[in-house]
C-alpha cells in the first residue's frame, strides 16, 4: 500500500538548529523520507523571535538545496517552507513582517511552548496568534504538563480557543512516561490529535519515522483518521502547500 505521507514538523535543514549538522546528513533524511513514502516535508527549525537570530535568506537558500537534492534524485517529495515558532512576546509581530515562515505559506503556524508553561499563558499565546490572523497547531502538545496531567483540561483548551494539536510519532510507538500513555489514549479516543508529525532531528535518536507512526495508526484507529493526521497537503484541498 502506498502511502501518502505529510510531516509538518521536521527539521531537515542543515546547520540551523539543533537538526542535521551538515548537507549529508540532510541528505540522509530525505532518502529515509522518500523510502517511507514521504510526499510533503515542512522544513521547520526552530525560530525564537527576539531572542535568538534567524535568518530568513539563509533559510531558503538551505530550502532550496533540499528541493534540489529530491529533484535530483528523483524523489516525489515537496519541500516546503515552515517554522516551529517558540511563543514570545515577539512572535505575532515577526509572522505579519513575513520574517518567519508560516507552514506552507498558509496561515497556519507551528508553536511550541514551553514545558511547564502555565494554562492562562497557553491561552494567551494562542489567543494572540488567532488575533493576529493565524491558525495555531500546538507542536508535540503531549509535553506540556498542564495538559499531560490534565487530559480534559486539553480537550476543553482545543474546543475553546479553535488551537490544532499536533502530537509526535514517537509518543504513538512509545510514550516517555504512563502520563504520557494515558493522555495519548485519551486525546486519541477523543479525535482530539489534529496532526502527527515525526519531529526529526536526524537518521537517529530522533529519526524520520513517521511511516512507523501511520501502521499504528491504522492498527488503532482508522484509515480515514490515520490519513487526517498524516496528509496536511491533502486536508489543504489538494492545494500545493
Amino acid at each position: 500500500m502506498k502511502k501518502h505521507l505529510s510531516d509538518i514538523h521536521m527539521h531537515l535543514l542543515w546547520g540551523l538548529d539543533d537538526g542535521p549538522k551538515t548537507r549529508e546528513e540532510m541528505h540522509e533524511m530525505l532518502d529515509e523520507a522518500h523510502r517511507q513514502g514521504y510526499e510533503r516535508i515542512y522544513a521547520t527549525s526552530h525560530v525564537c523571535p527576539g531572542f535568538r537570530p534567524f535568518d530568513l535568506n539563509v533559510y531558503l537558500s538551505r530550502l532550496e538545496e533540499a528541493s534540489e537534492y529530491c529533484l535530483l534524485k528523483g524523489y516525489d517529495i515537496k519541500v516546503l517552507q515552515g517554522a516551529e515558532i517558540a511563543w514570545t512576546h515577539q512572535a505575532a509581530d515577526a509572522l505579519l513582517r513575513g520574517a518567519v515562515p508560516t507552514l506552507g505559506r498558509t496561515d497556519y503556524v507551528l508553536l511550541e511552548l514551553w514545558p511547564g508553561i502555565p494554562y492562562q499563558e497557553a491561552l494567551r499565546a494562542v489567543r494572540t496568534l488567532i488575533g493576529a490572523g493565524y491558525i495555531p497547531i500546538l507542536s508535540h502538545v503531549e509535553r506540556y504538563q498542564c495538559f499531560r496531567w490534565s487530559p480534559r483540561k486539553a480537550l476543553r483548551f482545543r474546543e475553546e480557543t479553535g488551537a490544532l494539536f499536533q502530537m509526535n510519532a514517537q509518543t504513538l510507538l512509545k510514550p516517555f512516561s504512563l502520563a504520557c500513555l494515558y493522555f495519548r489514549n485519551r486525546l486519541m479516543k477523543s479525535r482530539a490529535i489534529d496532526f502527527v508529525a515525526s519531529d526529526a532531528h536526524g537518521v537517529a535518536g530522533r529519526p524520520v519515522n513517521l511511516d512507523q507512526a501511520y501502521d499504528w495508526l491504522l492498527q488503532h484507529t482508522d484509515k480515514a483518521y490515520a490519513d487526517r493526521l498524516t496528509g496536511f497537503g491533502q486536508m489543504m484541498n489538494g492545494s500545493d502547500v
